[in-house]
């Protein structure tokens, strides 16, 4: 038996596993470097089917059993955002009924509104987190990558999701674009309900090549810029408590630089 195999049976035993999975391909952003993004238009790479999870699917693939020896279930955007999933609600309330499983969920949150968010942040209460991934300060710095999503909206539900009780973290892409603005970043996220922030360089430039030339879903000609910027790991996928002022400090320094 492999060691990796071994490792996870110990850990399913254990309950301790953690399962990373996608709930969909469908997704309402742009992202110019997406895994499902084409980079002329911005939209669904044409390889990629549009497909869902529903509830029913959901509960054959893990009944109450298998959820038993499950620590946190992951839900990641790489290939759809999980709020796109029309059954997201009722996987995620079967999820905490029948089993003591933690639930995470990656997403752009431009998706529903502040109302839908209520109920889901008292559904999940701390037992649920939402990484939200925030690009800018601002609605033209935030676009300027992650586009066709609304940071004002996204502000509405990250507040609304967290005064309801659920946990909010923040994950930053860093561009040259936006590596001035981590603390303004930080501090707009920290004012709507955010506890922790991810600072990540983006690894999807070509060596030798510092900039990402795409046609958007108008038609213009745009690109990003590599950051210019050390990738000090020490602070880059480090995650920084929004309420430590030490933290906030680093932040600060690093967007100063």
């Amino acid at each position: 038996m492999s060691r990796g195999i071994s490792n996870f049976n110990q850990h399913y035993s254990n309950k301790e596993s953690v399962i990373f999975f996608e709930l969909t391909t469908h997704c309402n952003a742009g992202c110019p470097q997406c895994h499902r993004t084409n980079r002329d238009g911005l939209g669904k790479a044409e390889w990629i089917p549009l497909k869902q999870w529903t509830l029913d699917k959901f509960k054959k693939v893990f009944p109450p059993e298998a959820l038993d020896n499950i620590k946190c279930m992951e839900f990641c955007g790489t290939w759809g955002d999980p709020m796109m999933c029309k059954d997201v609600f009722e996987i995620t309330e079967y999820i905490l009924n029948e089993s003591n499983a933690n639930v995470l969920f990656n997403t752009n949150g431009s998706i529903r509104n502040p109302d839908w968010w209520w109920e889901f942040g008292l559904l999940g209460k701390d037992r649920m987190t939402v990484v939200w991934a925030i690009d800018g300060s601002t609605q033209e710095m935030h676009n300027k990558y992650r586009q066709n999503t609304n940071l004002s909206l996204i502000m509405e539900n990250m507040q609304s999701f967290s005064a309801a009780g659920g946990i909010s973290s923040i994950f930053t892409i860093v561009f040259k674009h936006n590596q001035s603005d981590l603390y303004d970043i930080a501090t707009l996220a920290k004012n709507n309900g955010a506890v922790s922030a991810t600072f990540v360089q983006s690894n999807r430039f070509r060596p030798g090549e510092p900039q990402y030339h795409f046609i958007d879903s108008k038609g213009n000609s745009d690109f990003l810029e590599q950051t210019t910027r050390d990738n000090n790991r020490s602070f880059y996928w480090s995650s920084f408590n929004l309420n430590n002022e030490y933290d906030m400090i680093r932040i600060k320094q690093e967007s100063e630089m």
